[in-house]
């Protein structure tokens, strides 16, 4: 019975199974925020490294696609069309900046935002707006879920770095967002 070299099916496992997910490494990769096939915008950049079982990560907004808004008492990045404004929201606790095929919390908390409608005032931590990513071949890709993120209102307890769960996520409609899809390519 022929013996495998161990060596060699590690080397031929790295090979085609990084073929299955689409992660450049220490290369930057971009984030897009995409309404549909022929409405997307190009929010910024992305580097990932391979550490461990996964990736860290430094992740750079483009200032120049955002606009100062000061709203309920501090200032934001947003982005606006005449029916919406979005908003992104930094994340204002710990974050690790380290993900993996199976956990991608870290990533989707840089890229919180909040959603407002003309004629309101300030902004409401209700309307959050949460992607949930997942790793495809084609990169990373996110799917916009409502959540109310007074929770974010108040630091987590100790040691609890992700305040946000599941079950806090709902499904959102097109019809009352903008970006439906994150895309990291």
């Amino acid at each position: 019975m022929p013996r495998f070299n161990g060596g060699f099916v590690l080397i031929f496992f790295a090979l085609f199974s990084g073929n299955l997910l689409a992660i450049d490494i220490d290369r930057p990769m971009t984030i897009t925020l995409q309404a549909s096939e022929n409405e997307s915008v190009d929010i910024g950049q992305i580097t990932f490294t391979a550490k461990g079982e996964g990736y860290s990560y430094e992740l750079k907004l483009d200032e120049d696609k955002f606009e100062k808004q000061f709203l309920s008492m501090r200032p934001f990045d947003c982005m606006q069309k005449p029916e919406i404004m979005i908003c992104h929201l930094p994340y204002p606790y710990k974050n690790n900046r380290f993900i993996s095929k199976e956990d991608m919390t870290d990533l989707e908390y840089d890229l919180l935002f909040l959603h407002k409608y003309p004629g309101e005032y300030g902004i409401n931590a209700y309307n959050g707006i949460y992607y949930q990513m997942k790793m495809t071949d084609k990169g990373i890709e996110g799917l916009l879920h409502d959540v109310d993120m007074n929770e974010l209102k108040v630091p987590p307890e100790e040691g609890n770095l992700r305040p946000i769960t599941s079950d806090m996520l709902y499904e959102a409609s097109p019809t009352k967002h903008w970006f439906m899809n994150v895309l990291i390519h």
